[in-house]
Order: structure tokens, then sequence, then C-alpha cells
């Protein structure tokens, strides 16, 4: 009988679904895995386990997506460093109709992405409702809605209008965690919203006008729970906006689906916030009062910033507990703010070193360093320069470089302009003299009529083009030592937080000066432009620029009616309750009258009084005729000049009402010891350690015994960290970081003991 052999039975794995590929690309060309990112979602296993990224290439992809909750452990990446060029959109708003017929979209369902799954990170890429409000009118858009915990948005653009990131929860009774570190957030009303833990860091968040004079939107809605002590926490980010003053709200207390439990908690803490907040940032919503929720802030600063009764703030014990980890540690520690990318290095990103000068004082000054890099520049034209520049009242964080020299008298297609290609209404200067000579006109009074008022017309039409107004939070700089503007007139006006560095700046002329036979015993010719005025700002830092006025100097006039025809007014003016400036390392040259700190004797016209807080250091006035500087009520510190004397000098310090000038380490070569100084209405100035000649000084001695004066020598201690008497100072440039090379103002001269500067 034949045995029959058995074979053993092999245990076969179940059968699975086959793993995702690690990385899933998306192009819309179809030249990756799929045209789609849903269909790329779709291909990733519910209940993933492993990091999968969906790599999207440039491109604009139209279409809603939801990543469910079920999908974790998913990147999506755009291709390009660039957010701008990866675009994930769709335009519905709440009230848009479903195409199936079944009614509206709704606030929810009108998200462009919602994203539900836990673990998910989006990287260098831009989510966007293109929902139309000006076409529509006003809706509900949502370009994301989050759900999922432990989520991670790094360099993201967010694009809307109302709603348009809603960070949420699946639940009131779940908790998500949402870390959003280097993005961009715009929108009007509600823009950020939801109950979700959030943390905004380093962000630019614009609120972006409506057109309104008084209510133009809310950068949130928070509808946290009570149960939960973390909402919306916005750190060390710019509050922006194109919107006029005092005319947005931080946000207001949303009870979401009607909630008796919830109380919005928002931290807005050391932030700068524009001019655009509310002086009472916080408001009511559906019958929450704003004073029922959780809502407050911690040392911000900016135009926007201020300490009142409708402004909660939290004291450095409270703030401790509610620092970025705080919010997202939970109960498993998470921790990813340990993964935010270092600033680039570049030369427009550095910041003003910490104590240099009164711009150092408060918050310090920035400048444009946070800029995103869609908003860096690099400009050849004046055209766009004017672009890069944009509309000052939108304070944006920007970095605007000027390669080259570009000249303001240029038309639009690059074609030179003259001064008859901005005279108007019948304006000639020889019509003008032959109307205005003393001989007909007499000396009794400033000319007026049509040729006066076609001066006036003519001159404005030349202050549009060849003006060009630096707002807040900008670095302007030069590329390079042919780096300038000619005949531009610089405007740092009504901003804050503004740096200039490493430009010439040169020429600016006016075409039309106006005469007036009553300024003087003579009559004086009067021009209006500045090379740069800092009128009404804080926290500016000049530093590393030339200013003169190139090859068309007052000196080469002609004279009118007996007078020189002065075509320029000052190089470098800070007036109008300017404070916080600092002015290093600059190079000013052949020149009359240079720089003006204070507009006014008088202490009520722009309240200079406690304003005008100003230092210059290292600087090289050459061959100057006055005013370097002439302060009025300004607390200033000038220390470790260097000056020399020429045929048109007059003085170098003015003494001016109010104020209060520490001059110290200085040095004047080929200016006598009492011309270094001049006092209109004065009474003190404190004067150190100052060479004239390279002999120790003292030069207030000086003035007052070839004046017969008793100015004061002391006129208090105004300026903040003095350098130690004596101190040796640094070569310019030396503690500059990154390309390219600062121009050094100071060429062929030394710095010696006691820190003066001394020719070679």
């Amino acid at each position: 009988m034949r045995l029959l052999l058995l074979l053993p039975l092999l245990a076969l794995p179940p059968v699975t679904a086959a793993p995702s590929p690690a990385t899933i690309v998306v192009a819309a060309d179809g030249t990756g895995d799929h045209t789609t990112v849903q269909a790329a979602v779709d291909a990733v296993p519910a209940g993933n386990a492993r990091p999968v990224t969906i790599l999207v290439r440039k491109g604009t992809y139209r279409q809603q997506v939801v990543i469910p909750a079920d999908k974790p452990h998913i990147s999506l990446v755009g291709a390009t460093r660039d957010p701008r060029e990866v675009v994930l959109t769709f335009d519905a708003s709440a009230a848009t109709q479903k195409p199936d017929g079944s009614g509206p979209y709704g606030t929810s369902g009108s998200a462009s992405y919602t994203i539900s799954a836990p673990d998910f990170t989006a990287r260098n890429l831009t989510f966007e409702n293109a929902y139309d409000e000006a076409a529509h009118g006003y809706s509900q858009a949502v370009a994301v809605r989050t759900t999922g915990d432990r989520q991670v948005y790094d360099n993201v653009r967010f694009i809307g209008n109302q709603d348009t990131l809603y960070a949420n929860t699946a639940s009131a009774t779940t908790v998500a965690r949402q870390y959003f570190t280097d993005c961009y957030v715009e929108g009007d009303v509600d823009f950020i919203f939801g109950r979700a833990t959030a943390v905004f860091d380093h962000c630019p968040i614009k609120g972006r006008t409506r057109g309104s004079a008084d209510n133009n939107g809310y950068v949130t809605a928070a509808s946290t729970e009570l149960s939960n002590p973390y909402g919306f926490l916005i750190y060390r980010s710019h509050l922006t906006s194109d919107a006029p003053a005092r005319t947005f709200h931080l946000g207001r207390p949303w009870p979401s689906g009607g909630s008796a439990t919830a109380r919005g908690q928002v931290l807005v803490r050391e932030s700068w916030l524009g001019q655009q907040v509310k002086d009472a940032p916080w408001t009511d919503m559906s019958g929450l009062s704003w004073r029922d929720a959780r809502l407050s802030e911690y040392r911000n600063h900016g135009p926007g910033a201020s300490v009142n009764d409708d402004r909660p703030q939290l004291t450095p014990a409270q703030a401790a507990a509610f620092t970025p980890e705080r919010y997202l540690a939970g109960a498993d520690g998470w921790n990813p703010i340990r993964r935010h990318r270092p600033v680039p290095r570049e030369p427009g990103r550095e910041v003003l070193p910490r104590d240099d000068g009164w711009a150092a004082a408060t918050t310090g000054t920035t400048g444009g360093s946070a800029a995103r890099p869609e908003d860096v520049h690099v400009v050849r034209t004046r055209a766009e320069l004017v672009a890069a520049l944009g509309d000052p009242a939108d304070n944006t964080p920007r970095i605007v470089y000027v390669k080259g020299a570009i000249d303001a008298d240029t038309g639009t297609d690059g074609t030179p302009l003259t001064c008859e290609d901005y005279a108007v209404n019948g304006y000639s200067l020889p019509a003008y003299l032959a109307a205005y000579d003393p001989a007909v006109w007499g000396r009794a009074g400033v000319p007026s009529g049509p040729l006066e008022e076609a001066r006036k017309a003519s001159y404005a039409k030349m202050a549009e083009h060849v003006t060009v107004t630096v707002g807040s939070n900008v670095t302007l700089m030069g590329l390079g030592a042919d780096a300038a503007l000619k005949s531009f007139g610089v405007r740092v006006s009504n901003a804050d937080n503004v740096i200039v560095r490493n430009l010439t700046i040169t020429d600016t002329s006016d075409c039309f000066p106006q005469w007036d036979p009553t300024d003087g015993a003579d009559g004086n010719w009067n021009a209006s432009f500045d090379n740069v005025e800092v009128s009404g700002s804080t926290h500016v830092w000049l530093d590393h620029n030339t200013l003169n006025d190139g090859d068309n100097p007052d000196s080469g006039q002609p004279r009118y009616f007996g007078r020189p025809y002065q075509v320029h007014d000052g190089l470098l003016d800070v007036v109008r309750a300017s404070t916080y400036v600092t002015l290093s390392w600059n190079h000013l040259s052949d020149h009359d009258k240079v720089t003006l700190i204070g507009n006014t004797d008088s202490p009520t016209r722009y309240g200079e009084e406690d304003k005008l807080k100003v230092t210059l250091h290292h600087n090289y006035f050459e061959g100057l005729g006055q005013r370097a500087p002439r302060v009025r009520f300004g607390q200033v510190h000038v220390y470790n000049n260097y000056y020399t004397g020429g045929d048109g000098h007059g003085y170098s310090i003015g003494v001016g009402f109010g104020s209060k000038v520490y001059a110290e380490n200085n040095a004047f070569d080929g200016i006598a010891a009492d011309k270094v100084l001049s006092v209109f209405n004065g009474t003190a100035i404190t004067a150190k350690g100052n060479l004239v000649d390279g002999a120790p000084a003292d030069v207030v001695a000086a003035y007052n015994a070839a004046h017969g004066t008793a100015v004061g020598p002391d006129a208090g201690a105004v300026h903040p960290r003095p350098p130690a008497a004596g101190a040796a100072r640094p070569r310019p440039g030396e503690g500059r970081s990154g390309p390219p090379a600062l121009k050094r103002p100071d060429r062929g001269r030394r710095w010696v003991r006691r820190g003066h500067l001394q020719p070679l």
C-alpha cells in the first residue's frame, strides 16, 4: 500500500494594501505621480504610520482638498523655497451655492483645504481662498480649516479676506495644537479664528483695508473653551496693514456655535504693531464681552502699541506661563519650536547692534530684517524703486536693495528730465526774476500773485516725482560702492523701524527756490528739498551713507538780487518730534545747511519736548557750513565724529532752545575752537575730550570768551550708555556682517587713542 505524503501547510501573511511611497510628486503638467493634490492624498493609505511627503511642483492648483484625520504623518511641501510659486486655491464663500444644488457651502464648507490629520506639516507653499469680495460682496471664505493635533506650518502663506485661517479642533472637548512659523497671514474680518491652540512665531500678519475710516476689521476671533488655558499666541511677529491709523482691532471673542463655555484666549506678545491698531483694540462679539474673555498683550512695540485701561497687559511673572513652549507642550511634551529655521544671512537683514545709540533704545531698530523672500527687492530704476517701497501706509517688512546709480530726474521711459519739464502754469525763471525784482516788487513782503502760484505748482509737480517716502519696517540699502540715489528727496515720514545704509544720496536740488526779501537784511533764496528728512518717525538708523551736492554745489550757482541762488536745503534733517535715531559712519560733505534737529522753538507746535533723541557717532563732516547739527529741544549725543573746516564754515554744533547736547571725543581740524559752537537761545552744552587741530580744547570756554556769553558747561547726561572716556573706536566696517562690503566713508583717515578721527 502506497503511503500518501502530506505537504505541510505554509503560513502566509495576510493580504494588506501596498505601503505608500515615501515621496509622492504632484505636477500639473503630468510629469509627476498625480496631477492634483487630492489624488496624492488619496494615495496615502488610511492608518498611515510612516512619514510621507507630497511634493507639489511649481504651479497653481485649483480644487478643494480634504486631508482626513486617519492619514497622519503627511508633509505637504512646495517644490521650491518660494511659497508664491506653489499656490493651492479655491474660490468658494459661505454664501456660494454648491454645484450639486444642495445649498450654500457655509463657512466650514468654503475652505479651500480642510486638514484634519495629526502630525501634519506644510512647507513652502500658499493656501488661498480666491473669493472676490469686490465682485460678489462680503462673505466668509476660508483658505484653510485645521482640526488636527501637532500640525506645523513653515514658510506658508495664507491668503484671503474674511475668515482666512480657521484654526480649530475636531470638537469642543478636544485640543488641537498648531505651530505657524515664518508664515504670512492676511485678511480683514476675523481672519484668524477658531478654538485651536495656535502659535504664530515670527509671522507677518497683515490686516487688509476695507476702505473704512473707522473700522476695517479684526485680526482674531478666538473661541477657546474655558477648560483650555491656551488659545492663540502671536509671538514676535509683525502686525501690519495698509489701513488708516486706528481702524483695526486685534480681536474679539467668538462664542462658536453659541457655546456658553467659550472664552477666547489671545495673547499678543513682543510683537510690532502698526498704526492701524485701535487704541481700544479688543471688542465684543455676539453678546460676549471682551472683558469676560482672556485677551491681553505683553511688551509690544511700534506705533500701534500702547498701554491703557482697554489694553490688559501681563506681568513678567504671568508671561512666563505663556511662552510658545508652554502653549504647545500638552501632555506629551511636543516641542516643534526647536526646528525654527534660522534667518538667512544677508546684509539687508542686519539690525542695529545693541546699545548703538538712541535708535537702540527701548525696542531697538531692525528695519526690514523680518521681510519674507517675496518682499526683498533689487532695484535699478526709479520706477522699480517706487514700486518696491510701495505705499508708505503698508508697513509690511521689506528690504529694498539699490543696484547702481538711479537718477530721479528721469521719465518712465528713462528719458532725462530738466527743470523745464517740471514747470507748469507759465512759470519761467526769467519771468519770476522780472516780477519779483526788489526794484519792482519791493522788500516789504514775500512774493504773491500768478507767478508765485505757478512756482508753487511747479515745485509740487517736481516734489511728487523726485520724493520717495520710506514707510515702517523697511531696510533701504545700497549694493556695492556705486549704489546711489541722485536728485531724490528721501523722506522717512511718520514711520517706525527704518534702516537706510550704504547709499550715496546726492544733489537733491530744487528747480524752484522761493525768493523771500524779508529773510534777513538782504533777503534770501530758499530751497525746500532735503537729501534725507526724518519726520515724525521713531527708531531710525542711517549708517555708512554719503550725502553731498554732487557736481551741482550751491557755490556754483549764480547770484540774483545780490544773493546766492540756493537750490539745496538740508542734507539730513531730523524733525517733527522724531526720536530714537542713530546716525553713524556717514560722510557728509561740501554743503551749507547740514542737519537740523527740531523744527521750532515752540514746545507745543510739534510736541518736541522729550523727543528728538538722536545719536551722531563716527561721522565725517567735511567742508560744511553750519548745522552739524543744530539742535532744538533734542537730547543729542555727538561723539567720535571728525570735522574739517572750509571757506564757507560758520559753526559746527548749534545749541538751540531747550536743547541738551553732549559732545565728546570729537576732532575738529581747520576749525577755530571758538567756531565749533554757536548758540541759538540755548543755555548749556556738555563738551568733553574734544580736540581742535590735534590738541585738547574747551570749546565752551572758547565760545564764551569770544562772544562774552555764559553758556553753561553741563547739559546733563542725555544719552544712553556713553562711551568710556578715551576709548578707542573701531574702524568703519568692523563688526558688520555679510557681503557686500559697506562703503568706508572715512577712507584715508585713522583712529587714534581717545577715539578721535585724524588725517593720515
